[in-house]
């Protein structure tokens, strides 16, 4: 481990770790199990190290309370107050596994570090795909000793969240973003800078924030609206609810004594859900409902079904209130003296999301795409020459096995797929000269082992082998056989993929991985011959497994796919024993594609709620 990987994983373990740092990162610990066990090691030490300080705070906190309610001086040495014996420190033993030797520390054998790499390998990876990464450590504070146990506010939960699409939280350094689809407590503060997200309490009530937005959760049936839009759908009491719903706790208060900042708005007893807003407030009574709140403080309401009431209270205490219902909006502007204005049903008015627009994923075949194809066409049988850029729909007669035993030279250019537009380029990886560009955009990679500049085989995207033995089963699949595919990277050939060109040709669709299994079906009399293989990202390693063998079983490659990664590179080289017998095959790689509904049932003018049955 290079100080580079240690200041990487010492800026993860801090949550201070940059983007192009984290692929980094991720790449260096799939490429190697010592490097999840360098990375296990490190990890543990840094919570031993963390859990010692805050032990020790802690002591000393406690040192100095007892001092106080002693009277004893504070500038007192240790050395001069009585000594009582040492604490012993909780030990929770391992569970044994099999007949491990009782003398042994689970922690200190080998099972530990794979296990534990495996677990914040997962956490590291999840929180790559899903979420930014923020400034914020959560470390659990030590409860403060002049509050009672007893006077210490019970966090109360009212719903959770149920939807995301595309969300983007504040940049703020000072907020700090929900973990996922977690429950909703009350007071919790949700900062959109972009996205939608939909949260769904416990009475049934569903929210639907849409960013740039600000929202606080104020009681069991409603919340507080800062900035931008909210779509609100309650159903009538005892409708909707589900088997989801909660019985509420005994203890808990009446929406009206719930609210958390100080207003003169108090939404009806009988109200389902309420909003509050800089100008006014909004009580639903069994209905969908959409809000928005401008940067000035204007709000506008849009009732879908039902009926609601809009409600706004001046400086001086006057109260004043108007009834909307099916297809009516009102506008308040205003903030020390508020006014409505009722709107027709013809009046132009925001457009709100009415619901969560369905996430699909869909695969865009790379097999397909070498042979030509737009990913979802099934084409076979077609390859690309490596050492020139040429499409070839016959495999090369080139053997290694009696036949001929001249290998094909590249001239060390990278060299452009004009006619296929979602393949940027080919060429011979050989890094026995300078660093090898991998992409039309000039970026290079200087990792490549010395291969001689030679391939004994075109790129091929097969289907079943015409009159050739290359292995098409392994890893218990035949990916000659129907539904399943192969693209075969003899070495040392390298193909780049333009994922510029794959966004545009599928408007909607977001890239998210590449997924495929990769395996070295090479073998003669029993020899084993060994490769590399690559995958990188716009000249970027993110995934390296070195000196693979027809023994070592199949690599299962996934590989996050970023929003900024504009090529895709898959390369096989020699492993510095000669390119025979170097079959490198990708069984069944694949782009996944995340792909919204159009159709996100936005609505500023009469129709259907799309919730509502007919």
């Amino acid at each position: 481990m290079t100080g580079k990987e240690l200041k990487q994983i010492d800026a993860w373990l801090d949550s201070d770790l940059s983007h192009e740092d984290a692929a980094d990162l991720e790449a260096w610990l799939r490429a190697d199990p010592a490097h999840l066990e360098m990375f296990a090691r490190a990890s543990i030490l840094h919570r031993h190290l963390r859990d010692l300080l805050c032990a020790q705070a802690m002591a000393e906190k406690a040192g100095e309370s007892e001092n106080s309610r002693q009277g004893l001086d504070p500038g007192l040495q240790p050395s001069s107050l009585p000594t009582s014996a040492p604490v012993a420190p909780v030990i929770i033993a391992p569970y044994s596994l099999g007949h491990h030797s009782p003398s042994t520390s689970f922690v200190d054998s080998w099972p530990f570090p794979y296990l534990a790499a495996t677990v914040i390998l997962g956490m590291m990876l999840l929180g790559f795909w899903a979420y930014k990464i923020t400034h914020h450590q959560h470390i659990a504070g030590v409860p403060s000793q002049s509050v009672p146990s007893d006077a210490r506010q019970e966090v109360v939960f009212v719903g959770r969240i149920t939807g995301m699409v595309d969300v983007k939280w504040s940049d703020d350094p000072r907020y700090l973003p929900p973990s996922g689809f977690a429950h909703v407590p009350l007071g919790r503060e949700y900062r959109l800078d972009a996205g939608l997200l939909e949260i769904t309490y416990d009475s049934g009530a569903k929210v639907i924030l849409e960013g740039p937005c600000t929202y606080e959760v104020e009681s069991t049936a409603g919340g507080y609206l800062a900035l931008g839009k909210l779509t609100a759908r309650v159903e009538k009491r005892g409708e909707g609810r589900g088997e989801s719903a909660k019985p509420q706790a005994a203890n808990q208060k009446s929406p009206s004594s719930l609210i958390l900042h100080p207003s003169s708005f108090i939404p009806h007893p009988s109200s389902l859900f309420s909003v509050r807003t800089p100008t006014a407030g909004v009580t639903d009574r069994g209905t969908a409902v959409g809000v928005e709140v401008s940067d000035e403080g204007t709000t506008e309401s849009r009732v879908f079904r039902g009926s609601v009431r809009v409600q706004i209270v001046s400086d001086e205490g006057r109260e004043q209130g108007v009834v909307l219902r099916e297809n009516e909006s009102a506008r308040v502007e205003g903030r020390g003296k508020p006014r409505i204005t009722v709107l027709g049903a013809s009046a132009k008015t925001a457009d709100f999301v009415r619901g969560i627009p369905k996430r699909t994923i869909k695969t865009l075949d790379l097999v397909d795409v070498v042979a030509g194809g737009d990913g979802f066409s099934g084409r076979r049988d077609r390859g690309i020459d490596s050492t020139n850029g040429r499409i070839i729909d016959a495999l090369s007669a080139r053997s290694v096995e009696g036949g001929p035993s001249t290998p094909m030279t590249g001239d060390g250019q990278y060299h452009r797929m004009a006619e296929m537009p979602f393949i940027d380029g080919v060429f011979i990886p050989d890094g026995g000269g300078d660093a090898v560009q991998v992409d039309s955009a000039g970026h290079v990679f200087d990792w490549f082992r010395d291969t001689a500049n030679t391939t004994w085989q075109h790129i091929w995207a097969g289907g079943a082998f015409r009159d050739r033995e290359y292995p098409t089963k392994f890893g218990g699949v035949d990916h000659a056989s129907p539904g399943h595919g192969l693209v075969l990277l003899h070495a040392n050939s390298a193909i780049t993929f333009n994922l510029e060109a794959i966004r545009r040709a599928n408007p909607g669709a977001r890239l998210l991985r590449f997924r495929a299994t990769a395996a070295n079906t090479g073998v003669l009399a029993g020899v084993q011959f060994y490769a590399d293989v690559w995958v990188l990202a716009d000249g970027q390693r993110r995934f390296q497994r070195r000196l693979i063998n027809n023994d070592q079983g199949v690599a299962s490659v996934r590989i996050p796919i970023y929003d900024g990664d504009r090529f895709l590179t898959l390369a096989a080289t020699d492993a510095g024993d000669g390119i025979s017998m170097d079959w490198i095959i990708f069984g069944d790689p694949r782009l996944e594609l995340l792909v919204v509904n159009a159709n996100k049932q936005k609505s500023g003018r009469p129709g259907r709620d799309p919730a509502r049955p007919e």
